[in-house]
């Protein structure tokens, strides 16, 4: 905390603040908690929240509640967070918390968790750090697969990037999606005096100072702050949501806040700030599992697996004999008061007297732009053709950021609960949801960091454009959208401009298809600094999209229903926009060249075709294109469904694009679809001029054409075992 900021806070208080204060201001205004620098700018997604009647509860709670259904009224609740310095500093314990805190902050809405969804990025696995990312990526799989697998909340799908941008500052963002009734529904925001305060779970020394510790660069001393990450016990974890639920049915829980970053300080500040009232916190009544702990150490420590529940007057005893019979200690703490202030004794002696609007009233810091758009033109005739396309296909399909990720979701239990009808490792995961059936729900995160590095708005566009593409595979139709910021140091200029341009994108973009933007995290300083040199992440603007689909039966199986004679359809539109794609990065080492541009309203008509057409059962299988281009994308979907194909390409090559960049580049609105011969005419006729025939399904290779020339022929074998052992050789599983 600087200077300016102690004079600040003396000159609302008219007196200097104690140490204990200092520190609970220390980490409350951290950038992690209160948002300092990118408070102004996250107000672009409120424009997202216009005209949607199905928001129960919006941005601000540890969750936001959408109704998915009327009749019902089922709502989901869904967060998403990141986890990233901890997960760096020690990957294992760094990404087992990160998932803890997400299902808590679901629980703390009184929705059951059903399913969670991983981001993950780490650096160049094939450089010169190999090593020490194997070893990150062993950590965080274990941690998440672990804590997640423990307490029976599946998850069911994400993504896995590796760049060397990401060397230094691995990146965890986890979203998790729970269920509630609407008229169930619990917020984190105490609105009346007199309710008693249960602190469930005991308090520790680990994770002191998370929050400050998340909010600054990490440098080559980090490995340091070890204590500043949490210890996760996913046990207590799986009894705290049952607790939670149980107590939650008697009524008398009135709010309830997940204990996250800055601990008992942020939960209770919070919760009360929000609603309007005051509290008084007795700390020797709270349950410490370390003995001596300061006030300081009990008011921010971030011990795992608590929470601050709101409780009417005569229910204390009641809710407190429900945690005892799950083995979680709860004890009352405190009351809620009229005063507005947050007052804290022990022993009865007043430590810390503040007034809530203070504590809980950063203010805000504007921070320097400076534009940062590093995209430029390429001629692509100034990139050597590969002579063997074939090759160039099997090389992608090896690569670390388009092989399988099997070697990562086995790891997880993804059908717990019995809802996984699209598992991990496909374009969306898909729940049925046995509750108004027969619908169901559709889920995916994105992102394009490369793509946002070089033009960081029209990156962003693409990202969400990718993600109704995805969820558009499977049927579904996008109610709501989280986003997860990942960026550099905002103290430099150029970050700062990267940041703004990717919220522009990404609230205009959802704005025009009409998502509203219901929540998200901000994860800033993810940047290291080593003998005076920077290493900034590449722009990490990551979204997690919630879906519907009216009737999960017309939802393409996991390898869909492709079979020999079956019409290959193309939607959009192969153009010359090479700029950040994985060909260019990976086999010419080029990050140059222009991005890729969306036509938003001939994508809107595509993806609400698309969906229509999958719910009318006439699609047999479908897959987004996007990283590697229409050759992966067929490869895939040979793959996938262990079938060969015959493409011809050349009346849908108006552009006349050289072989490679027609087969490689990653223009956007693109579908691949299989469809029955009897039903062609009816998909072509909906898509109009945005669908294209491009070949046929049959035999054991792919075969790709343009014109009278052969681009390539792969055996589906080959390709399938290029693809399944990738990751598994790079994690030397495998010779």
């Amino acid at each position: 905390m600087d200077i300016q900021d102690l004079k600040y806070i003396e000159e609302r208080l008219g007196r200097k603040p104690n140490d204990v204060e200092i520190g609970m201001f220390e980490n409350l205004w951290s950038e992690h908690c209160s948002y300092r620098s990118t408070r102004h700018i996250l107000k672009l997604f409120s424009k997202t929240l216009k005209n949607t009647k199905d928001i129960v509860v919006g941005p601000g709670d540890d969750a936001a509640v959408v109704r998915i259904d009327r009749r019902t009224g089922l709502c989901v609740a869904l967060a998403m967070e990141s986890h990233n310095h901890p997960s760096y500093i020690d990957p294992y314990n760094g990404a087992a918390t990160g998932v803890g805190g997400i299902v808590r902050d679901v629980i703390s809405m009184n929705a059951k968790p059903i399913a969670l969804l991983d981001s993950l990025r780490f650096g160049d696995i094939e450089g010169e750090m190999g090593d020490k990312v194997r070893w990150l990526v062993e950590g965080v799989v274990s941690g998440i697969s672990d804590y997640g697998n423990s307490i029976g909340v599946p998850t069911v799908g994400g993504e896995c990037e590796f760049h060397s941008s990401y060397n230094y500052n691995n990146l965890v963002n986890v979203a998790c999606v729970g269920l509630v009734r609407e008229g169930e529904v619990v917020t984190g925001k105490a609105r009346e005096p007199n309710l008693s305060l249960i602190l469930v779970g005991s308090t520790g020394r680990d994770g002191i100072g998370g929050a400050s510790f998340a909010s600054k660069d990490l440098t080559s001393e980090s490995e340091e702050e070890r204590p500043s990450v949490q210890i996760g016990d996913p046990f207590a974890g799986k009894c705290l949501i049952d607790g939670v639920l149980e107590a939650c049915k008697t009524g008398k829980v009135k709010a309830m806040k997940d204990l996250g970053a800055a601990g008992l300080t942020s939960a209770c500040s919070e919760m009360c700030y929000g609603g309007g009232v005051g509290a008084e916190i007795h700390l020797e009544r709270v349950i410490l599992r370390e003995e001596g702990m300061t006030p300081y150490e009990i008011l921010v420590s971030e011990s795992q697996e608590r929470m601050l529940l709101a409780v009417e007057r005569g229910g204390e005893e009641e809710i407190i004999e429900i945690f005892k019979k799950y083995e979680l200690p709860a004890s009352v703490i405190g009351w809620t008061t009229d005063t507005g202030r947050l007052v804290v004794k022990m022993h009865g002696k007043k430590i810390v007297d503040l007034p809530l609007d203070l504590l809980c009233g950063a203010p805000p810091i504007k921070r320097r732009e400076k534009p940062c758009i590093l995209e430029e033109y390429i001629d692509s005739s100034s990139v050597k053709m590969p002579e063997d396309l074939g090759e160039v296909l099997l090389r992608l399909l090896g690569s670390p950021n388009i092989t399988s990720k099997r070697w990562i979701y086995e790891r997880y239990d993804f059908e717990v609960q019995l809802r996984t009808v699209v598992r991990p490792g496909m374009d969306a995961a898909v729940l049925r949801l046995m509750e108004c059936p027969p619908k169901a729900l559709a889920l995916t995160t994105d992102c394009t960091p490369t793509f946002c590095k070089l033009n960081p708005y029209v990156g962003s566009v693409y990202t969400v454009c990718e993600s109704i593409r995805n969820l558009a595979t499977v049927g579904a139709r996008p109610i709501a959208m989280l986003d997860n910021l990942n960026f550099g140091n905002p103290e430099k200029p150029e970050r700062m401009y990267q940041l703004r341009k990717c919220v522009e994108g990404l609230a205009n973009c959802a704005e025009f298809f009409n998502i509203p933007v219901v929540g998200g995290n901000v994860s800033l300083y993810n940047e290291t600094v080593i003998d005076g040199k920077e290493y900034p992440i590449n722009p990490t603007p990551t979204v997690c999209l919630i879906g519907i689909i009216d009737n999960v039966e017309m939802v393409p199986p996991i390898q869909g229903k492709v079979e020999e004679g079956d019409v290959i359809v193309i939607t959009g539109e192969t153009k010359e926009e090479m700029g950040g794609s994985e060909y260019f990065r990976y086999i010419h080492g080029i990050e140059k060249g222009v991005v890729p541009r969306c036509n938003l309203e001939r994508e809107k008509r595509i993806y609400s075709t698309v969906v229509d057409l999958v719910g009318k059962g006439l699609i047999g299988g479908a897959t987004d294109i996007s990283r590697g281009g229409l050759g992966i994308g067929m490869a895939k979907m040979c793959i996938w469904n262990r079938i060969g194909a015959e493409v011809q390409l050349g009346d849908y090559n108006r552009n006349r694009l050289r072989d490679d960049i027609l087969l490689f580049s990653e223009s956007s609105g693109r579908i691949l679809l299989t469809v029955k011969e009897e039903n062609v005419e009816k998909v072509l006729k909906a898509l109009g001029e945005d669908g294209h025939v491009i070949g046929r399904v049959g035999g054991d290779s792919l075969r790709m054409y343009n014109g009278d020339r052969e681009i390539l022929n792969l055996d589906v074998k080959e390709m399938r075992d290029i693809y399944e052992k990738g990751f598994y050789k790079m994690m030397g599983d495998l010779d």
